[in-house]
């Protein structure tokens, strides 16, 4: 934006320098209507229109680069994020593993105190029903 200002006020300058200067004869000259005033008053005009619509396309450029670096950085964002996604993803799949195998030893560890609990009930059972028949 500083960049457009400063454009703009160097046409500015030129054009009050080119008045005040007379550059092109000066208007003064032109007033007396000939043909090769009004051309040049015309040309003049022309140089200046010109001069005006590169000044707008040099802005769109510098807009538009300013718009890409914008989103450049919004683009490396992306990738940081989908990144981190990724690498935490892969954690948490570790971690599910983990869970899993957690929990099937659980499960094994409690099947294998029930059967050994049962085993010595059944045990316990027949001593006493072994002691009892005896008797």
């Amino acid at each position: 934006r500083y960049l457009r200002m400063a454009m703009r006020s160097r046409r500015d300058a030129w054009d009050d320098e080119e008045e005040s200067h007379g550059l092109l004869g000066g208007r003064q000259m032109y007033d007396e209507g000939s043909n090769v005033g009004q051309d040049l008053i015309r040309r003049r005009e022309q140089v200046k229109d010109i001069s005006r619509e590169i000044t707008d396309v040099q802005e769109i450029f510098h807009d538009f680069a300013s718009m890409v670096k914008e989103q450049g950085v919004h683009i490396n964002d992306i990738e940081s994020n989908i990144l981190d996604t990724k690498e935490k993803t892969e954690e948490a799949l570790k971690e599910v593993v983990m869970a899993s195998d957690y929990t099937r030893r659980k499960r094994n560890a409690l099947c294998y105190t029930l059967l050994f609990f049962l085993l010595i009930t059944l045990g316990i059972g027949l001593f006493v029903y072994e002691l009892s028949d005896n008797n």
